[in-house]
């Protein structure tokens, strides 16, 4: 299994900024395995700490940004496939609709590395399996931290596990060069993501009170307000900012 829910896991630090205190249920915290969870979290940390966050700063400090904005472009259009499937399957036909609709202008005008769509009205709009099964009404679950996939719940790692089986470049076998390809996309994602939060990600991680209930309260915080109506790439805002 890829550890390919890094990506969501830097995003949801990200977007925790979004956030104001929590409050009422927003404040409630299932987190039953709490002392796993912990040891998990450094474990993970220590990946960022040797690993992601030196190639994420080589990556910010050697690509030019043009080539930067073309790759995170590119990297967003792969999702797109999988977006489309989400909403068909949480029913949500506007939004499906939005979904083909950005995937056919940035792939006609933009040629699947620009992002006129945005200009045009149809920003970025994220969901994943884990959404999905909130949208039929599976509870959130108990809080985890998986090794090297990062925050989760119970149900979202279900979403999780489904969506990295049927990920086209896992059902890729025998191939080394569409492997290759498959493998150097996620790094990419990784090490991109990464590069382009440093500041909010190294707050939350390296100089925050306790790192780990900043990255619980950021990914809790996101999910449901993913549930309760989504949330853009556009408008996030860093409370960490002083």
């Amino acid at each position: 299994m890829r550890p390919a829910r890094f990506a969501l896991v830097i995003g949801a630090l990200l977007t925790s900024a979004c956030a104001s205190a929590p409050s009422g249920d927003e404040a409630f915290v299932n987190d039953p395995y709490e002392a796993t969870n912990r040891d998990v979290h450094e474990f993970n940390k220590g990946w960022d700490t040797v690993l992601i966050r030196p190639a994420a700063r080589g990556y910010q400090e050697a690509v030019p940004g043009a080539v930067k904005l073309v790759a995170s472009n590119a990297l967003d259009m792969l999702a797109m496939p999988a977006i489309f499937v989400n909403r068909v399957l949480q029913g949500d036909a506007a939004a499906a609709g939005r979904a083909v609709g950005r995937f056919g202008i940035n792939a006609v005008l933009g040629g699947g590395v620009l992002d006129p769509a945005t200009e045009f009205g149809l920003p970025m709009e994220r969901t994943d399996l884990g959404v999905t099964f909130a949208r039929w009404g599976i509870e959130e679950g108990a809080y985890m931290e998986l090794p090297l996939l990062g925050p989760s719940t119970s149900r979202d790692a279900v979403g999780t596990v489904v969506q990295i089986a049927l990920d086209p470049f896992n059902l890729i076998t025998g191939v080394p060069v569409l492997e290759a390809v498959g493998y150097g996309a996620l790094g990419l994602r990784v090490v991109d993501v990464r590069a382009d939060n440093m500041e909010v990600l190294d707050r939350v991680l390296y100089e925050s009170a306790d790192s780990y209930v900043a990255a619980r309260t950021g990914y809790l915080q996101l999910r449901r307000r993913q549930v309760a109506g989504g949330l853009t790439d556009e408008g996030v805002v860093d409370v960490f900012d002083d």
